[in-house]
């Protein structure tokens, strides 16, 4: 949740709205803290206001709007999304506008740190040209940032953490993944395997809408080369590692019926479970780590 006045000063009107904030807003883009009496006429500025003249900014406009509808129509929290409404209305205005600094939030110094971390690596995409070359998964990938610092500083709604956080990764993915280059040399050099990477909820193998899209993309990439994949199970390092072994061969199972629905040939596809065996971010034993439990799945 924004570094918010408190209830008391929502009360008392907006005057004691931006009296109650206790940051220091000079210089920001944005004032910190929204204003739940003027949520609507925030959005309503944002959607009628001046279109972006590039694609990055019509998108990024586009889902901090939608951002900001969910945050006051399904969590009823009309101060982030008056904060949201207004950031798109500078989006909309050609700003350059930066994904949220962590030391803007309710967090302590080492948190600041290890979201800083992370801010950093998605700026330097930006700036090296992924606003231009992939607008969409650009806006994307700073919009789920976003996401993932408020409701990480509300700290309630841990499921959707966790989505804003996976959707964060499924972008960066796609911004990070090279484009295929032309090669002059008289014989042909064969590329490096493209990696697609799913993830899952705990003790699940449900597909979530955010890897429908990754396997799309894998589908996608599979027909133009028409190679051999692997499908990779993986899990955490929660529950036995017999349990996880099983519960791995059941994503894998999982994501290759989504692959074969997709046009992927069943006899091109090798599968494989390693379940708790090769974890992504190393953990001790019994630990819940969202990004370990993941599908890979490889195309030559």
């Amino acid at each position: 949740m924004q570094l918010r006045p408190s209830l008391v000063c929502a009360i008392g009107g907006v005057a004691l709205l931006s009296a109650c904030s206790s940051v220091d807003n000079s210089g920001t883009a944005i004032a910190y803290g929204g204003n739940p009496l003027t949520y609507s006429s925030s959005v309503s500025s944002a959607v009628g206001g001046a279109v972006p003249t590039t694609a990055f900014g019509k998108s990024l406009k586009a889902e901090y709007i939608a951002y900001a509808q969910r945050e006051a129509d399904e969590w009823y929290d009309f101060f982030d999304a008056d904060f949201f409404a207004k950031k798109a209305g500078k989006v909309a205005e050609n700003e350059t506008i930066l994904p949220e600094d962590p030391a803007n939030w309710r967090f302590d110094a080492e948190e600041v740190a290890q979201k800083r971390a992370v801010r950093d690596e998605l700026i330097a995409l930006l700036d090296d040209g992924k606003r231009e070359a992939k607008p969409d998964t650009a806006a994307i990938a700073q919009a789920r940032f976003d996401c993932w610092i408020e409701e990480s500083e509300e700290g309630w709604q841990t499921e959707l953490i966790s989505q804003c956080w996976k959707d964060f990764e499924a972008a960066m993915a796609e911004l990070k993944a090279e484009e295929p280059k032309e090669t002059m040399a008289p014989a042909p050099v064969a590329a490096a395997p493209r990696l697609f990477t799913i993830f899952f909820d705990f003790d699940s193998t449900a597909i979530t809408p955010v890897s429908e899209r990754v396997l799309d993309a894998a589908a996608q990439q599979w027909a133009s080369s028409m190679s051999n994949v692997t499908v990779v199970g993986h899990a955490d390092a929660s529950g036995s590692s017999t349990y996880n072994l099983g519960l791995s061969e059941r994503r894998a199972s999982s994501a290759l019926s989504e692959l074969t629905k997709r046009g992927i040939k069943g006899d091109m596809v090798d599968s494989e479970a390693v379940g708790e065996s090769d974890l992504l971010i190393p953990t001790p034993d019994g630990v819940r780590e969202p990004r370990n439990r993941r599908v890979t799945i490889s195309i030559d």
